[in-house]
């Protein structure tokens, strides 16, 4: 058997929180959700910003990281279409993390209050969502584990694996996720240098 490079789980790949949303009555969805498209390379929230809402991206990708004590950005992961992301306010304020478009973005934006009594309150939601971070957290064991590999070249081969995926922005535009990462952005993935990136993709002929 074959384990995929990506986390598969099929128990709830065909919920869609936002087709549920959309069967409420008007008065319980009304100033809970909204549609906004971020540009290219545009902050979409920083640690200083006030974080009141959970996001859903639509189309598009969205580059999450956070900062070193020298104040320098570092990209832990990427998400794209169906993906959610943002503050559940479950740390004590202290959540510190940016979120940045890597393409135009559509993104929906839920409130968090409404958000979390959906969750809490409805048990197809809570199920749905349980499953999400299932994933979301075997995905992260997945690079966790690849982060121990002695070699840059294994390391940047998964990650070319990881991220060798096609996305559609808010115009329609295609892009390969992987082409959308700069040397600095896969080095803080695997936990290297962005000259140890640059120096083994030479060596291997890679642009």
């Amino acid at each position: 058997m074959t384990i995929p490079v990506r986390p598969e789980n099929n128990s709830y790949s065909g919920f869609k929180f936002f087709d549920l949303i959309c069967g409420l009555p008007l008065n319980q969805r009304f100033g809970n959700v909204k549609e906004i498209v971020v540009k290219k390379n545009e902050y979409i929230y920083n640690p200083s910003s006030e974080h009141m809402y959970i996001y859903e991206i639509v189309d598009g990708a969205v580059k999450l990281g956070s900062y070193t004590d020298e104040g320098e950005e570092f990209t832990f992961d990427v998400l794209i279409k169906d993906d959610f992301f943002g503050d559940l306010k479950y740390l004590n304020n202290q959540f510190f993390e940016f979120s940045k478009a890597l393409v135009d973005t559509r993104l929906r934006i839920y409130s968090r209050d409404f958000f979390k009594k959906m969750v809490v309150h409805n048990p197809q939601v809570s199920e749905w969502f349980m499953s999400y971070l299932v994933k979301r957290w075997c995905s992260a064991e997945k690079k966790l584990k690849k982060l121990q590999e002695k070699k840059v070249t294994d390391k940047l081969s998964f990650l070319s694996s990881f991220f060798n995926l096609k996305i559609r922005d808010a115009k329609g535009v295609e892009y390969i996720i992987l082409d959308l990462l700069t040397q600095k952005d896969r080095g803080n993935l695997i936990g290297a240098t962005r000259q140890t990136v640059a120096n083994s993709s030479k060596n291997n002929g890679d642009r």
